[in-house]
């Protein structure tokens, strides 16, 4: 407890980084987790479709817009992906830097939705160092391709499992899961001063 005899006081922190902490999960070398960019949007109808999947391009969009260096030679491309689309520069940006892969094909499949499994791949394609983790999700076996990748998006507490034990790997993920998972992987939380303010 502090007295203070003024009505408004100003506090200031600074810090410094020492390169001694890679932090577990840490996406802030490719994302931009400084400044608080929007990466979603909403619909010109006023909503912002919670339940509606994601599809891989949009998934591509999304992480493209806090990508912090986007100055990347592409060597990627894809059959179905036209040079004229909205979400080209994203996939053969992201594809490039192998954050991203396509189809034995050479597809992409742009508007095919993304599982909680292919997103939990990646989002960890973004992180620093990833460790080794565990899970025991009652639907996801060690042997599956998936498992490394949500085991350790699990242990970073980006994303989490359903009351009953189970993961749900093969569901299609909805904009209200990506939405919470991307602001873990930024450490974003909600600013409930500002919310109050601008209801």
């Amino acid at each position: 407890d502090v007295n203070v005899d003024k009505t408004t006081v100003d506090l200031y922190a600074k810090w410094e980084a020492d390169g001694a902490w890679t932090g577990s999960g840490d996406v802030s070398h490719w994302l931009d987790t400084v400044n608080h960019k929007a990466f979603l949007s909403g619909y010109p109808d006023g909503t912002f479709g919670t339940d509606q999947n994601m599809t891989r391009a949009e998934v591509a969009q999304m992480f493209y817009a806090l990508l912090l260096d986007k100055d990347v030679e592409i060597t990627t491309s894809f059959s179905d992906v036209p040079a004229d689309a909205w979400y080209a520069k994203a996939v053969n940006t992201l594809s490039s830097l192998g954050m991203l892969g396509g189809y034995p094909d050479g597809t992409y499949h742009p508007d095919a939705p993304i599982t909680r499994a292919e997103f939990a791949a990646v989002a960890l394609a973004f992180a620093n160092e990833p460790a080794a983790a565990g899970c025991s999700y009652t639907d996801v076996s060690a042997n599956a391709w998936y498992y490394t990748y949500v085991a350790q998006a699990s242990s970073y507490g980006w994303i989490g499992g359903y009351p009953d034990g189970s993961f749900r790997p093969n569901n299609k993920i909805t904009r209200a899961e990506v939405s919470v998972i991307v602001n873990n992987m930024l450490e974003r939380s909600a600013d409930a001063r500002f919310i109050d303010r601008n209801q």
